[in-house]
């Protein structure tokens, strides 16, 4: 009986380990073309407040993965495995930890290497999108410097009787 209620626990956790990963490769996918858009804004239209709403977004995504890595610890100690590292980044190296609990699913390791591939092309294209802002905000502080300094010339110019017509 004890080996029946162990075997039914594994594939529950197998179960819910597959919903996890699918959930959050949607929502890494949802990230993605959130950056994308977010690069769009940046580089294209130059839109700041466009900007402001996708970042906004974003933010909203962020939270939900950060439930979804809620319910990876919650799940890993229902299955027995607890963080005795204290690590914030548990379950780091899951991935790996079920492909050696579970090495006869099939469609385990394609979710696995979609999830990770998903990950670096989020990281890569964030990276992007932070160089393209620092850019383009160095390009407003430029200009921002070069109107100031228009306009301390211009007052400068008056005060000392000059005529701007």
């Amino acid at each position: 009986m004890q080996k029946q209620e162990h075997s039914r626990l594994q594939d529950r956790v197998l179960a819910d380990a597959k919903e996890l990963i699918q959930r959050e490769i949607k929502l890494c996918k949802t990230l993605r073309a959130m950056i994308s858009r977010e690069l769009e804004a940046i580089v294209l239209n130059g839109n700041m407040d466009e900007l402001t709403d996708i970042l906004d977004s974003k933010n909203e995504i962020i939270s939900q993965l950060q439930l979804l890595a809620d319910g990876w610890r919650d799940m890993l100690e229902q299955a027995g495995i607890h963080n005795t590292s204290n690590s914030p980044n548990f379950p780091e190296g899951f991935g790996r930890f079920l492909l050696e609990l579970y090495p006869e699913d099939e469609e385990l390791p394609a979710l696995i290497e979609e999830s990770r591939e998903i990950a670096g092309s989020i990281i890569r294209a964030e990276d992007d999108a932070i160089n393209e802002l620092d850019k383009f905000t160095s390009g407003l502080r430029s200009q921002m410097v070069t109107r100031v300094q228009g306009k301390n010339a211009a007052a400068s110019y008056a005060r000392m009787g000059g005529s701007m017509i």
